[in-house]
């Protein structure tokens, strides 16, 4: 007898996720033989009963078995009551349920394990499993061996093989001309004549005949296929035919079905007037249209300008900015209509507006106007709104903006047919393991909206786990229904998912959530419907900007909004949340409706400092609700002649949370880098290369104004993605600024972690005094962050300057100048506002992270590999990472590393040490000779995350990009990995946090 497994073990033993599971393996054999038992390894802690299943690779089952007798744990193994016979060279797979724990190895069925004749999968999607135990194992994740096998026999059986008529094409509703032949031979090899074999149409809707032939004298046996039609097909459609030999087996013959479709563009003769331009910079290019009759998008194409390179991605939206489909082009030409089919051709409906739109990286096409009048093809039409022909400088986003009506020449590629549409049944919630309330509905219409019945619909769930009533369903009036029992594992919102399909037609897709006993705060807030709208795009120049009377409020609270326009006119607000949201990021809270505005005087400078204070009067006063989640909120500015935005961010906070996360928004690094009014804190960005002393919250952030202005001080970098990760996620976190760490201690000790996330660069003396403090008292401190806690400052008053005298809303940061400050001068150097390492403060920022800032790349959105080591430490458990491994482009924009200055705390421990390429600026640069910052000869071609134990567990990331290794969104390139985030969850677990809606690929320690 043969096993596949030999001496092969699991690498963990012993694994719970709380949640049982149906776990298998694919399988093969070389040669006809015998499944004679089923074995499995048991965990040490697994109890209950166990079955174990042979079934074919699509999922029907050929024989089960109880388990008896079973020891404790490791091998156990059943006999079949009757041996199973399989077939040479074809797929099956072997499960056991679990009921609690189970074993694994991660990836090691990336390669076939081979035994004799037996061998287990290598497709890249082996390791099976299902949410729903006895349910067939269809999902997979890292090829993981979860220790399931047979016990096999080689036996000369009888066989059954294909020898004519395979993968034929041709015209649905015709036969073919080529039959489909079988051959039959007994177990010694002999030709079989007698033997019935009959024939089945099981896909395609197409017919056999006859059903049933029997062989002839050369073993074989035949019959003709006539291809399905489906009406309204726009696609191939695959037909199979099962042929059968009592008590040998069956094969299974694959033929297409094509279908005849007319295709429609908008655009036909045109060709772009302009055919290689260039403003130096990216755009996202598109075109609004409509179709008269409702149909399907089977592609979308573009011009490409002869100087254009890069990768180009494109999308179809909704008329409000809803992603509805996206495809990446490959194998372009150099020049002129590129074309790329969609994996999924999209459903649109009829007289509705939508955009298509394509990236333009550096070149484009274009026709001034040449979209004023409408293009007509057939059912298909631009639109003639005056406001066509859009744009958005940010590629890969919304485009709204228009100018002169310019056709950019991107377009669709449509046909007229049959399509598959949702009637009821969509994002449902429900608890797990529940049967949702209302059924899975969809309808099949032709091209003239009438219901087509008698149409085969295939329901399946692709992602969340669960099962179906129903997983094959013929339409009746069009119709056709199945239910959704959600699987054990709670999801995060819209986490199942369910795909509706008709050959030759197309899908439509369902989501659901398995919802949660208990659930906290952000997990229901997520439950809510999301918008891209919040997003900061089309900023201006002087159009609109604003600014708040506070950096958070707490909920319940009113927060004051000051707004000027450029220009006297109307404008709006709306105020968003920022979170998950399904992955739109934000959800709307409050709109102002249209409001009058004016232009605010400038502010006063005070030209011993440079400070810029403004008093504008209150434009709009937002009252929040005891109701509102805490959070990341954003305020966005409309002014409505211009349609330029603007942004006022704020955090709202819930004094009264006890949540187990703290997430601090560094509002002091926002208000640092802002440029309004013409200076900074930086000489690089102020007027003549004076800076500022002094900067005031009480002026708006240029960040949130200026189109030349970017985003690497601003929390919609890094913590904007961080934020959507957590929220994802659903750990129960609650907000503040950095200004509450400085003026309110008391909040960090109701939590037990606190989080400091991408650039945290500018803390003040009482804020270092109460991080510690809370560290000191057991709060454990998170720094997915670099470059923190550099600079001291010191918030003062603001002054009459600003219309009233009110605390904490100036920003005092001297610098290389510290002996300049009346502070200073009037209380020692010990009040320097210099570096936290300086001669003066000598407070390396090394003695609380770990780490300290060691250099940066001039590129936000580049950086280095981040290079393991000490991968066995815990927080790598479950990534399968080793030493040396990489991390694509973790480490960046600016990075920290470990310096040996006897500041370090004890059991420091090196998480990563990755070779960066320091800047020609090196921290040390402004420090006097003999005042130095960092001992001699550093090695600044470093950069580490560390983690130690105190009072509390503290980890540094020691990057500022942590988060995009979470969540990628409007992230180029993208770096997204699922090893991140397991890393992250093992870190904040080991904190006392966990989320309640892990991704189904997250193990929770």
């Amino acid at each position: 007898m043969t096993t596949i497994f030999t001496t092969q073990t699991p690498s963990n033993p012993e694994w719970t996720d709380n949640v049982a599971y149906e776990l298998g393996m694919k399988f093969s054999s070389t040669e006809t033989g015998q499944i004679t038992a089923i074995r499995y390894w048991r965990a040490n802690s697994e109890t209950g009963t166990h079955t174990g299943k042979i079934w074919t690779a699509t999922g029907e089952l050929l024989a089960s078995v109880t388990f008896s007798n079973e020891t404790s744990s490791g091998w156990q193994e059943q006999v079949l009551s009757t041996p199973l016979n399989i077939q040479a060279n074809t797929t099956y797979v072997v499960s056991v349920n679990c009921n609690l724990y189970y074993v694994y190895a991660y990836d090691e069925l990336a390669n076939p394990i081979t035994n004799g004749e037996l061998s287990s999968i290598a497709d890249g999607n082996n390791g099976v499993f299902n949410g729903t135990p006895g349910a067939f194992p269809a999902n997979s994740y890292r090829n993981t061996n979860y220790f399931r096998d047979v016990n096999f026999v080689t036996v000369a059986l009888p066989t059954i093989t294909k020898v004519g008529g395979d993968n034929q094409t041709g015209a649905a509703g015709t036969a073919l001309s080529t039959p489909l032949v079988v051959e039959v031979k007994d177990g010694s090899g002999n030709l079989l004549s007698g033997q019935t074999v009959n024939f089945a149409a099981t896909t395609g809707g197409g017919s056999v005949s006859p059903a049933s032939a029997v062989t002839d004298a050369n073993g074989q046996a035949q019959t003709t296929l006539t291809l399905g039609l489906i009406p309204g097909a726009i696609a191939n459609v695959t037909n199979t035919v099962e042929a059968t030999a009592d008590g040998i087996g069956s094969v299974t013959f694959t033929c297409v079905a094509s279908h005849s479709t007319d295709n429609l563009t908008v655009l036909t003769t045109q060709t772009p007037v302009d055919g290689n331009i260039t403003d130096g910079v990216s755009y996202e290019l598109g075109m609004k249209f409509r179709s008269a009759s409702g149909g399907q998008i089977i592609g979308i194409r573009y011009w490409k300008a002869p100087s254009e390179t890069g990768t180009h991605t494109g999308k179809i939206w909704s008329a409000t900015g809803t992603l509805l489909a996206s495809v990446s082009f490959t194998n372009e030409t150099a020049s002129g209509w590129q074309y790329q089919a969609l994996e999924t051709p999209l459903n649109i409906q009829a007289n509705t507006i939508y955009v298509v739109s394509v990236n333009g990286n550096s070149y484009y096409v274009a026709t001034n106007n040449g979209l004023a009048n409408s293009i007509i093809n057939g059912d298909l039409s631009s639109v003639a709104d005056n406001n066509n022909g859009v744009f958005n400088f940010n590629a890969n986003s919304f485009p709204t903006s228009s100018w002169f009506n310019s056709n950019y020449f991107t377009d669709i590629v449509f046909v007229v047919g049959s399509r598959l549409v949702k009637v009821s049944g969509d994002n449902q919630s429900g608890a797990t393991g529940a049967t949702l309330p209302n059924p899975l509905v969809v309808q099949v219409l032709d091209a003239q909206n009438n219901p087509v019945s008698g149409l085969t619909v295939n329901f399946a769930i692709t992602s969340g786990g669960g099962s179906l009533s129903a997983s094959s369903v013929v339409t009746q009036n069009g119709q056709a229904s199945t239910n959704l029992t959600l699987g054990a594992v709670p999801t995060a919102p819209g986490g199942v998912v369910v795909i509706a399909t008709v050959d030759g037609i197309g899908s439509t897709y369902f989501t659901a959530t398995a919802t949660i006993s208990n659930p906290n705060a952000i997990y229901l807030e997520n439950l809510n419907p999301g918008t891209t709208a919040w997003k900061l795009v089309n900023r201006g120049s002087d159009e609109i900007a604003g600014y708040a009377s506070a950096t958070s409020i707490n909920k319940g609270q009113s927060i004051d909004f000051k707004v000027s326009l450029g220009q006297a006119g109307q404008f709006t607000i709306d105020v968003y949340r920022l979170g998950y949201y399904g992955g739109a990021g934000g959800r709307l809270m409050a709109s102002s409706g249209s409001l009058n505005g004016t232009t605010q005087a400038p502010g006063v400078i005070d030209p011993n400092t440079r400070l810029i204070e403004c008093n504008w009067t209150t434009s709009y006063t937002l009252q929040t609700g005891n109701d509102w989640t805490s959070g990341l909120y954003v305020a966005k500015l409309t002014d409505q002649a211009s349609g330029k935005i603007a942004h006022i961010w704020f955090v709202v906070r819930d004094d009264s949370s006890t949540g187990k996360v703290l997430f601090q928004s560094s509002v002091s690094t926002v208000l640092a880098y802002s440029t309004m009014g013409g200076y900074s804190l930086y000489t690089m960005n102020s007027i003549n290369g004076q800076r500022a002393y002094k900067v005031s919250y009480d002026r708006p952030f240029s960040q949130a104004t200026y189109q030349e202005s970017y985003e690497a001080d601003t929390m919609l970098r890094w913590e904007y993605n961080m934020v959507r990760w957590l929220e994802s996620q659903a750990y129960d976190v609650t907000y503040v600024s950095n200004m509450d760490v400085h003026t309110n201690p008391n909040l960090l000790l109701n939590h037990q972690v606190f989080l400091s996330v991408g650039h945290d660069e500018y803390w003040s003396k009482e804020m270092r005094d109460n991080v510690e403090a809370a560290r000191n008292a057991g709060i454990n401190l998170a720094f997915f962050s670099a470059n923190t806690c550099y600079w001291r400052v010191r918030f003062e008053d603001s002054t009459l300057n600003a219309g009233q005298v009110r605390p904490n809303r100036v920003m005092a940061c001297y610098k290389s100048d510290w002996d300049l400050d009346p502070v200073a001068i009037q209380q020692g150097p010990s009040a320097a506002t210099n570096k936290f390492r300086s001669f003066q403060n000598q407070r390396p920022e090394n003695a609380l992270l770990g780490v300290m800032y060691g250099s940066d790349t001039p590129n936000i959105y580049g950086g280095f590999n981040m290079i393991i080591t000490n991968s066995t430490d815990p927080y790598y458990a479950n990534t399968g990472l080793s030493n040396g491994d990489q991390l694509t482009l973790l480490v960046g924009y600016e990075w920290d590393f470990v310096v040996n200055n006897g500041s370090s705390p004890p059991g420091l421990v090196i998480l990563s040490q990755s070779g960066v390429q320091p800047a020609a600026l090196l921290p040390n640069y402004d420090e006097p000779p003999n005042e130095p910052g960092l001992p001699q000869n550093q090695n600044f071609n470093i950069a580490n995350s560390v983690r130690y134990t105190a009072s509390a567990k503290v980890f540094a990331s020691g990057t500022i990009q942590w988060a995009w290794g979470l969540d990628s969104d409007d992230v180029s390139p993208a770096r997204e990995d699922v090893r991140v985030k397991q890393i992250t969850v093992n870190i904040l677990a080991d904190m006392g946090a966990t989320p309640q809606s892990p991704d189904p690929n997250i193990i929770v320690p």
